[in-house]
This record gives structure tokens, sequence and C-alpha cells, in this order.
């Protein structure tokens, strides 16, 4: 089955959703820029496409990658659900999550900053010390690279590798334009300039080979233990998780016939079963009979959820599996002495009071 995402944490998943998405368009856009930078540098133009074009585009994308970095930061903090601050999106290498590689996130922004504000103040600094510090936004490209690859989430996932590949080959293909057309004799900066450029590319490849792309990324990539608890369990510390729900009027102890539907009510647990593998279990109980319903997913953490690689579900003497999941809704096959059945789990999950209510609905296969 291929892997999806439970959304059984706390918080807005808006803002979980508005973070990713706007690290890895700013990601695309500051790309963008460093290519037309360096083209510009070239002077190519055309009789459709003049050089104030070049620039103007090159301005406003720009702009606008500032703008998306900041609601990057913004939702990041207000998500809540990793302790990052907006202290930590400005002063590198402060933060309790992922330290090095959200402190590179940070002094990122930190040197667009720089590059944004000398714009602005070009005529009174001058052409010189503009193009000095205008230099650090060519520095800045690899920094967010290593950034996204280091502390995303999404860093697995085929659509962030493929932009993060294409984001590579751009730059890649820019930087050497630029390097041919450099004049004659200034042959050694060229020489320079291209191992420089083949080395960043290289050790950012073997980077994302050895370190993110490999399991148990979230012990080795800093995290402490502290916060992978807590990434495992919500904000409390396991011991604090777990409500005991009390189970309503128990009638009668088979499964109920089908086609039906009830409500449940439950608890929820979740821990670490290895560096990057966590179990989600729900154990659900309804009105009309004794045998609770158990739910156990395991997979990679999501945001207090789950991606799941594998699931096991039991209902009485029915045992089956998760066939989708939809966030907090699950569906679920079974078979048993009395044949197939299957289940369709809506829930409201609170996993920091550890409680599940909501309904469930059975249908033979």
């Amino acid at each position: 089955m291929s892997p999806v995402i439970a959304t059984v944490g706390h918080g807005s998943t808006a803002y979980w959703y508005l973070t990713r998405s706007t690290g890895l368009v700013a990601l695309i856009l500051l790309s963008a820029t460093v290519v037309l930078g360096l083209l510009s540098t070239v002077g190519w133009t055309s009789a459709r496409w003049p050089r104030f074009l070049s620039q103007g585009l090159h301005r406003n994308l720009s702009l606008l990658c500032i703008v998306l970095i900041a609601v990057h930061v913004l939702t990041t903090v207000a998500d809540g659900y990793v302790p990052i601050s907006l202290a930590d999106a400005v002063v590198p290498f402060a933060s309790p999550y992922r330290p090095i590689y959200v402190g590179l996130g940070a002094l990122a922004l930190d040197l667009l900053l720089a590059v944004v504000v000398t714009s602005a103040l070009r005529r009174r600094i001058g052409a010189r010390a503009w193009r000095g510090v205008h230099w650090l936004a060519y520095a800045c490209w690899p920094v967010a690279m290593l950034h996204g690859l280091g502390s995303g989430s999404d860093t697995r996932v085929s659509l962030a590798l493929v932009v993060y590949v294409l984001c590579a080959v751009g730059v890649a293909a820019a930087l050497g334009w630029r390097l041919v057309h450099l004049p004659s004799p200034r042959a050694g900066l060229r020489v320079a300039a291209a191992v420089s450029g083949i080395v960043v590319l290289v050790a950012t490849a073997l980077f994302a080979l050895t370190g993110p792309l490999r399991p148990g990324w979230s012990h080795r990539s800093g995290t402490s233990s502290a916060v992978l608890s807590q990434l495992a369990h919500g904000v409390a510390p396991p011991t604090s998780t777990t409500t005991t729900v009390p189970a309503k009027t128990q009638v009668g102890s088979g499964l109920p016939s089908t086609p039906f539907t009830a409500a449940v009510t439950g608890t929820v647990t979740s821990k670490l079963v290895s560096d990057d593998q966590t179990e989600v279990d729900l154990k659900l109980t309804l009105p009309t009979t004794s045998s609770p319903i158990d739910v156990r997913l395991t997979g990679t953490p999501d945001r207090g959820g789950v991606q799941m690689s594998s699931s096991t579900v039991t209902f009485g003497q029915d045992n089956g599996t998760v066939t989708a999941l939809d966030g907090s809704t699950i569906n679920v096959s079974l078979s048993g002495p009395n044949g197939p059945l299957n289940l369709v789990l809506q829930l409201v999950i609170d996993q920091a009071a550890g409680t599940v209510t909501g309904t469930v609905s059975g249908s033979s296969a």
C-alpha cells in the first residue's frame, strides 16, 4: 500500500500545508532568481526578451520569494507543532528542533534580508558596496537547499525530490553558461568558480543520499530526545497522554449485525518504536458490543500522526488491515468466522488529551 498521512495530531492542518508548500515554492523562486541573476550578468537579450524585462522579472521574483519566506516562517511558528519561535527564524542555530538545519534556514533568511535592505539603499551606499552584498544571494542558494533537505518533512516525497533536482540542474546550467562567457583573461576565475560549483553540487547530493534520504534522520539531524518524545506523543510526555474513556453500557458480546452505524469512544496512544518509526494505537468501544476495535498504524512520524507503512485491525474474532486513510477517516477491511466485514471510522482525535470520539459504520463486503 502506498503511504498515506493520518492527521491525528493537534494544531491547524492549514498552517502545516502552508509551511510545506511555501517552503518548496520559495526554493523554486530563489533558484529562478539566481538563474536570472547569472544570465543578466552575461547581458543576454533578444528582440522578444529585452534586458529590462530580465531585470524586472529578477526583481519581482526576489520580492515574491521574500513574501513566501515570510509566510513560511509565520505559519511554522503559528502551527506550534515543533518548538520553533520567531527568534529561531532569524537567529541561526538557536532552535531546539534540528538546530543545524533550521539554523541554515535562518541564515538564508538573514542573507536575503541583507540583500533586500542594501538594494533599497543602493543609491546611498554606492554600487560597489551594493554589488559586494548582492553576491550573498548566490551564497544563500546552497544554504537554503541544505535547509530544505535537512529540516523539511517532505524530503523523501517524490515531488519534493523532483523540485530539488530541477532547482539544482537549473542553477548549475546557468552557472555553466555564465562561466563560458567570462572574458579570456579571467580564466583562473572561471576554473575556480567551476570547481566550487561542482564541489557544492556533489557535496549536496552526497549529503542528501547519506543523510535525509536514509532511515533514522529524525534522530541524526540533532533533534533532542525530549522533542522526539513530544513529537511522538503530542505535547505531553508519554506518561500523561493516555486518558481512559469509560465505555458505555455493553449490550452483548457478539459483533453487531450488518449494516450498522454506532457511536464510538476510546483512547489514542503513540510511541516511537525506532529512530524513524512511530506506532499509533486506537482502542475504540461501541455501546452495543463488548468487543473493542483495535487499530494499530505503523510508519514514519508526520505532524503528530503517522505516514502509514503497515497496519493491523482487530474487532472481536475478525482481523484485517486499513485499506484507506484520509486524515481521521479510516476504512478497514476485516475477515472472520462470519465472513468479510468493511468498517468506515469517522473520528475526532485529540491526541493531547488521548481521547477519541466519532462513529463507525459496518457493512458486509
